[in-house]
């Protein structure tokens, strides 16, 4: 009975001397700085963290020296303050038999051709039957475990040694709180990018890309006819300039010349024109943004190609 007093005065000092904490399931920067009575960025800036930082089981966290472990029952806890992070989930597409980037991203219209090769490190345009790309992302609200955690409880003071019978212990009752089910949605249609006008980029950001395809392939074509547009969110900021033609082959750069006024651009080839009736006799689709380059507006004009 005198070592069960003793190390009743033992208990609080080998809490004082705790200094770290070892993460365990499902805990959060909040919970342990709850646990350890600590503000929650204090915690993080003791540690070197951001505040929405996630942590990982088994990962170690000091404590500041204010920091004090508490014990008993389980203070109150209100639901409304359960900490909520929002996440971004990214939203899949498999790649088709013959799907190309364009058609991709006339899918989604909230993801351009420049953003789907960045999100998933694309350096071409060719893409392979199956292939998963990421075509957008949505975001989740989740919520974070609650636990709740022991207030501390006063310790009786000894004064003498009395045989008593062993008091058994309550268990902690700890709660939680499950994530929030994730809901899938449907991408969802961005507004029509406002159009820069008046920017001039010179041809466009292929044009080096055109000279050294004429350095490397002599026998260059040329061909006269009706050219018309398609509306793309490309192209307005960084004069990256698309089009859509039978012949050139996909990834090739076509020098596009406006006939009326001579203005030239220069455009990559996405894939071939489809076969619908609107687009009877015409030889080149190309973006908006390098038709009003070209000084076209979104009207037919007639033009040269040379690819």
């Amino acid at each position: 009975m005198k070592k069960l007093i003793i190390l009743l005065f033992l208990i609080p000092v080998f809490a004082q001397a705790q200094s770290t904490h070892t993460v365990e399931p499902k805990e959060t920067l909040y919970s342990v700085a709850r646990k350890y009575n600590v503000p929650p960025r204090e915690l993080a800036a003791y540690n070197n963290l951001t505040i929405e930082t996630g942590l990982t089981i088994g990962q170690v966290i000091k404590i500041p020296p204010t920091g004090k472990a508490t014990a008993g029952k389980p203070a109150p806890v209100n639901p409304k303050s359960a900490d909520i992070t929002t996440t971004s989930v990214p939203v899949y597409h498999k790649v088709g038999k013959k799907e190309t980037l364009y058609h991709i991203s006339k899918l989604y219209p909230g993801a351009s051709i420049d953003d789907i090769k960045k999100w998933n490190k694309l350096n071409s345009d060719g893409l392979s039957e199956g292939m998963n790309l990421i075509v957008g992302f949505k975001k989740e609200k989740v919520s974070a475990p609650v636990v709740t955690e022991p207030v501390a409880e006063k310790k009786p003071v000894v004064t003498e040694i009395k045989k008593e019978e062993p008091v058994k212990e309550k268990p902690v009752v700890v709660t939680e709180t499950k994530p929030a089910e994730p809901v899938m949605t449907a991408p969802v249609k961005s507004p029509e990018p406002s159009k820069v006008t008046g920017k001039n980029f010179n041809g466009g950001y292929f044009k080096s890309l055109y000279q050294e395809q004429l350095s490397a392939n002599k026998s260059m074509k040329e061909e006269s006819g009706t050219a018309a547009v398609f509306k793309s969110s490309s192209g307005w900021e960084d004069g990256k300039y698309y089009c859509l033609h039978n012949t050139a082959p996909a990834g090739s750069i076509i020098k596009i010349t406006n006939k009326s006024n001579q203005k030239v651009v220069y455009a990559k080839v996405l894939d071939v024109i489809p076969d619908l009736k609107q687009n009877a006799g015409i030889a080149i689709r190309l973006s908006n943004a390098a038709a009003d380059e070209l000084g076209a507006g979104e009207n037919n004009f007639e033009a040269l190609l040379n690819y």
